[in-house]
């Protein structure tokens, strides 16, 4: 009698028993079907990981508690030292200011040594003579103590040239060494004119107030301007309330030196004298 080679298909018995190698298989394919994710995936997965889940989740809110806590005392910090810090900054740029002005006031004292070593320089290598020549010429400049005499007249009233001039006369009469008006220093060609409605000297316009600045013995000045009568010509003027008059004295006065074109002579040549003649 013939059997059956195989069996029926759903005949369980007629199955082949799994050997020991198949159910080790069996076992590693349901290990790679329950674990098919990576490990941190399953913290954020509710079940046996939930504990994890809640650890980091404590941990993540005590880092953000502890980083703002930070960032609010930085903040809190900067607005209290924010005034401190505008008032250094303040002090620094006044500081700044104040060493830019320094640097200017000492720049304008090393040009101002520098042209008084040029002037004594050209000096040395001149003679008494025409040192005394420049000087009487008003071709240097000067420094020495004298009067300053003030004559400004009330708005709307204009001093003649010639009310100015017998002043300078009296001066110079007076024993004035160097003058100068408004800055405009007396030179030996120099004159003082009325020009187109202005008063000029050494063809420079000059207007009230009129300052005359005047080297010499100021005794000697003031005595001259009052037997000249000068002196009381402007003060009843001034009474009259038609200007402000003034004489002060003045210390280490400095006069500019007069224009060249003022104090050079190119036509004119001196004459020597004769011998035996005085």
């Amino acid at each position: 009698m013939r059997s059956d080679p195989a069996g029926a298909p759903g005949d369980r018995s007629s199955r082949p028993e799994r050997t020991p190698y198949s159910r080790e298989a069996t076992g590693l394919l349901d290990q790679i079907a329950e674990r098919a994710l990576d490990d941190d995936y399953y913290v954020v997965r509710p079940g046996r990981y939930s504990r994890s889940r809640g650890l980091n989740t404590a941990a993540t809110a005590l880092v953000l508690t502890l980083f703002t806590l930070m960032v609010t005392i930085t903040a809190v910090q900067y607005y209290q030292d924010r005034p401190s810090r505008s008032e250094t900054r303040d002090a620094l740029l006044g500081d700044i200011e104040q060493g830019q002005r320094l640097q200017s006031d000492l720049q304008l004292q090393v040009a101002t040594l520098e042209n008084e070593v040029a002037s004594l320089r050209g000096d040395l290598q001149k003679t008494p003579d025409e040192l005394a020549d420049e000087l009487a010429a008003g071709a240097s400049q000067v420094r020495g103590d004298g009067v300053r005499i003030t004559i400004d007249p009330v708005e709307g009233l204009n001093l003649g040239d010639g009310e100015l001039r017998a002043m300078v006369n009296e001066l110079w009469i007076g024993g004035a060494e160097a003058l100068a008006v408004n800055g405009q220093r007396w030179g030996a060609l120099t004159s003082l004119r009325a020009a187109g409605g202005a008063i000029t000297i050494n063809f420079t316009s000059i207007g009230a107030p009129y300052v005359f600045s005047v080297i010499g013995d100021r005794d000697a000045i003031r005595e001259r301007l009052e037997v000249s009568g000068e002196d009381g010509y402007w003060k009843r003027r001034q009474n009259q309330d038609e200007l402000t008059y003034s004489v002060v004295d003045a210390d280490d006065q400095v006069l500019p030196a007069a224009p060249a074109h003022r104090t050079t002579i190119t036509r004119a040549t001196p004459v020597p004298a004769e011998e035996g003649t005085s």
